[in-house]
């Protein structure tokens, strides 16, 4: 019966927890009915006895033997069971596509039932309803409803039988529609659900793990006066237990009449699970009491829920008992083991591994490696290494854990010879690197910026077939470019984009895009986002790292690239207002005011609010480009949105008006300045002087130089005053200019280069040669200001100085003694210039002493002869 090989099953599960593998392995060919637990079971006992490469060999014949375990969730069990997750030599791998060669099949055999049906259900006859309604079952197709339906109204009364078995069928796609559907069909057409179709049901939630279901369908089952057998009850004490429905479990413990020992082991988890010592071991007791044999397995579920529930004295009783009783063995000195380091016990722990050798049970690696685990959690890796060395004297074989749980211990202090140590100590065990210790090596590595060892530990991890997990990629990805290697990052990116594959994670992406920039391929970054633009919606950071990538192109002066990859991926995700403003005031600065105004009305399509920044760029870009009157209705539609205007964008504003000379326009501008409390600047003055001096009202540029920095608290500044001279000169009010050249030393100022070079200019315009001279001997560091700024002075302008002298006849005095100057301090004077000066040389005359004492001497000499 169904209940016999369900406890058959069981059985077997209850072997392994005991710890043997031998009658599992032994066992597992007789029996008739799988779960998941069972399979479970026998992956593990042949990993224990060191035959995991059996395990594809044995999982094809019990997935041939057993339809019921080709589910996703006995995949899932399968691979949980081999080691870490992972299997050596890929074990892993072949598992994998077992399971798809059996779904493949099952695929095909519904396809070919489903090119056989006929046109129209009406017509089919009950055997081919019968075998579809089991194909879509199968394969969890919700047309088996519509089948059901079919069979119902066209009079074909479908079996008890058949319902049960399309039930069962429906656990592996866990298609619980289909399934309550038949029940309720069952319902209706024979008036009643059987124990089978209720424990068929059952089977559907568990694989679905809908645990709150089968406590519900339990008041069901007792409504229609159904009694569960001893597997149904240990399916629905399971239920509740796992929905952490105690009481029900203890309810249905006490109503199954008989109940086994995987029943008392539900419930002794359950107390522990409550924290409820007391209670798990009067269930131990109560068991003792019983027919049934309490085992080692479960007075060592009992141990684990005292160990769960940190009770170290019920623990230390409970051992104590289990000893003279002989129901001791490796795993309860495990648990108890565990429970002492826990609690730092060390002292005890000592005397726990002396009685388990007294008593010929030796420790495993599981023994090893939680001696290990508690001494690095210590930071003593000495004990830690010493422990590990003593585990390989034993001949008791280190695993991945144990290396995990050691190259944890060194990650906060991690120096090339730890990770050197541990790389010796896995090839030493012969351990395949499981994933845990290959991203703990690799962060090692990454953290080191070692890249030899880098590609050794991913050549290590690839050498067993098993690829890197997506954690990992990332990882080498980001440690690749960190140390400009970009070629074995984009080797790494091809791997995770090649076709069939599930693509890269977010996290990949972003790393490969940061590779891209660290190395400067600001392309690669940008083809980098093309290839998987399909997919960009789904990465919650792609606004951010667009953002990096446009900051990047900024900095390089390749704004086109981010330009370009905007238009191609505007669509797909909203850029964040930073990003919007960068690229608009790449555009400003390009000049393209059409495309930066385009980007300013997607910003507002997607609905991102532009700031005061955004704002500024384009209204001075507007006014830098003439077209005041757009930057003006910009300015009115940020006030109107309550965007304050800044000093900056004000003076943007002014600056345009004066350009275009309207005076009125930008006194009603400064008016709305001074009208928002934002005071004028240095530069809002030089704004002012420029517009005044190009609209020849020379008085105005002087009133407001005169009252606005004690109006406003400002003082005058170099570009002011040099600005100031300059609409003097432009005014031909040269006195005036020079009148502010001799003021400035008062207000504070120095003159710069620009300075020098404005007033030159006009001397020699106003043919001011004595002007002139005074102004180059200033600049050149003799004067009253001592700049020196002559190094910066415009060569073209000393040439003209030089030539006046010249042709003035002033060569002595002048032209020469300057000439001299500016090439001792380096200024390179054309040929012809110096050709010219030093040809009206007077022949066998003296040089001159050079400055303002040597040009006395030479005029005194000159006006003498003549």
């Amino acid at each position: 019966s169904t209940s016999r090989c369900g406890m058959k099953a069981k059985e077997l599960e209850a072997n392994w927890a005991a710890g043997r593998a031998d009658l599992v392995l032994e066992e597992w060919p007789s029996l008739q009915f799988f779960t998941v637990g069972a399979l479970r079971a026998v992956v593990e006992s042949l990993v224990a006895a060191g035959r995991i490469g059996e395990v594809p060999a044995v999982l094809h014949q019990i997935l041939v033997q057993h339809p019921s375990m080709r589910a996703a969730e006995a995949l899932a069990t399968t691979l949980d069971a081999l080691p870490m997750g992972q299997a050596s030599a890929g074990t892993a791998a072949e598992v994998r596509q077992l399971y798809a060669n059996m779904q493949a099949a099952c695929q095909e055999r519904g396809g070919r039932a489903k090119k056989e049906m006929p046109l129209c259900l009406q017509e089919a006859s009950p055997a081919d309803l019968d075998a579809l309604l089991r194909s879509y079952a199968a394969a969890g197709d919700s047309r088996a409803m519509e089948v059901l339906d079919t069979m119902v109204h066209t009079g074909v009364r479908p079996s008890e039988a058949t319902l049960t078995a399309a039930v069962s069928l429906c656990a592996e796609s866990r298609h619980v529609q289909m399934a309550e559907h038949a029940v309720a069909c069952a319902r209706q057409t024979h008036g009643r659900v059987t124990l089978a179709l209720y424990s068929a049901l059952i089977k559907v939630y568990t694989h679905a793990r809908l645990w709150h279901k089968i406590c519900d369908l339990y008041a069901e089952i007792r409504r229609d006066g159904v009694k569960p057998d001893t597997v149904a009850f240990g399916c629905i004490i399971k239920a509740a237990v796992e929905s952490g429905r105690h009481e029900l479990a203890r309810k249905l413990f006490q109503e199954s009449g008989n109940p086994d020992v995987l029943n008392y082991m539900s419930l002794i988890r359950a107390a522990g699970r409550e924290r409820d010592v007391a209670r798990a071991m009067r269930l131990l007791e109560e068991l003792e009491r019983s027919p049934l044999s309490a085992d080692a397995t479960a007075y060592n579920c009992t141990l684990e829920a005292c160990a769960a529930c940190g009770d170290l004295a019920a623990a230390e009783q409970l051992l104590r008992r289990m000893e003279a009783g002989g129901n001791v063995d490796v795993v309860s000195y495990n648990t108890y083991l565990k429970l002492l380091l826990s609690q730092g016990a060390r002292a005890e722990a000592d005397n726990v591994l002396r009685e388990m050798r007294r008593r010929q049970l030796w420790p495993n690696a599981v023994t090893y490696n939680s001696l290990v685990k508690d001494a690095a959690a210590r930071q003593d890796m000495a004990l830690a290494w010493r422990i590990a060395g003593e585990m390989e004297q034993k001949g008791v074989r280190p695993d991945a854990f144990t290396c995990s749980i050691l190259m944890k211990g060194i990650k906060l202090s991690a120096r090339l010879e730890d990770v050197d140590r541990i790389l010796e100590f896995i090839q030493r065990a012969d351990i395949t690197p499981d994933e845990v210790l290959t991203n703990c090596l690799l962060d090692a590595c990454v953290r080191l910026r070692d890249v030899r060892r880098l590609t050794k530990v991913l050549d290590q991890f690839k050498a067993t077939g098993i690829a890197p997990s997506p954690h990992a990629y990332t990882m080498l990805i980001r440690a690749y470019g960190h140390a400009r290697q970009p070629d074995r990052a984009r080797a790494l990116w091809r791997e995770l984009t090649a076709p069939g594959t599930a693509g890269p994670s977010e996290e990949a992406f972003a790393a490969m895009v940061e590779a891209c920039l660290a190395c400067g391929e600001l392309t690669a970054a940008a083809s980098t986002f093309r290839e998987i633009q399909g997919r960009l919606s789904e990465f919650a950071r792609a606004p951010a790292v667009f953002s990096a990538l446009v900051k990047a192109c900024m900095q390089c002066k390749q704004a086109h690239i981010a330009l370009d990859l905007y238009s191609d991926v505007k669509d797909v995700f909203v850029c964040g207002k930073v990003t919007f403003n960068t690229l608009i005031d790449a555009l400003v600065r390009q000049g393209d005011l059409t495309k930066a105004s385009g980007l300013f009305r997607d910003m507002t399509l997607m609905n991102v609010t532009p700031d005061l920044i955004t704002y500024s760029t384009l209204i001075k870009g507007h006014c830098s480009c003439g077209d005041l009157e757009q930057g003006l209705v910009l300015l009115g539609l940020m006030q109107r949105r309550g965007i304050a205007p800044d000093a900056v964008l004000f003076n943007s504003i002014l600056d345009g008006c004066a350009h275009r000379q309207m005076r009125t326009l930008t006194e009603q501008v400064l008016r709305d300045m001074e009208a928002a409390s934002i005071a004028p600047s240095n530069f809002t003055l030089s704004i002012l002087v420029k517009l005044y001096g190009r609209c020849n009202d020379l008085d105005a540029a002087l009133h407001v130089v005169n009252t606005y920095p004690a109006k406003y608290g400002f003082k005058l500044n170099t570009q002011v005053c040099t600005c100031l001279m300059s609409a003097c000169i432009a005014n031909n009010a040269m006195d005036k200019a020079m009148e502010v050249y001799d003021r400035m030393a008062g207000d504070g100022c120095s003159a710069d280069a620009k300075t020098y070079q404005t007033l030159l200019s006009g001397c020699l315009r106003h043919s001011d040669l004595d002007g002139a001279v005074r102004l180059l001997d200033d600049a050149l560091g003799c004067g009253s200001f001592g700049v020196g700024a002559g190094g910066r002075l415009d060569r073209e302008v000393v040439e003209g100085l030089l030539m006046m002298a010249v042709r003035r006849g002033r060569i002595a005095d002048v032209a020469l003694p300057a000439l001299e100057r500016l090439q001792d301090i380096g200024m390179a004077i054309s040929e012809r210039v110096s050709a010219a000066v030093r040809r009206q040389e007077p022949a066998g005359q003296p040089r001159t002493r050079s400055g303002p004492a040597g040009r006395r001497a030479a005029a005194a000499s000159h006006r003498g002869a003549v």
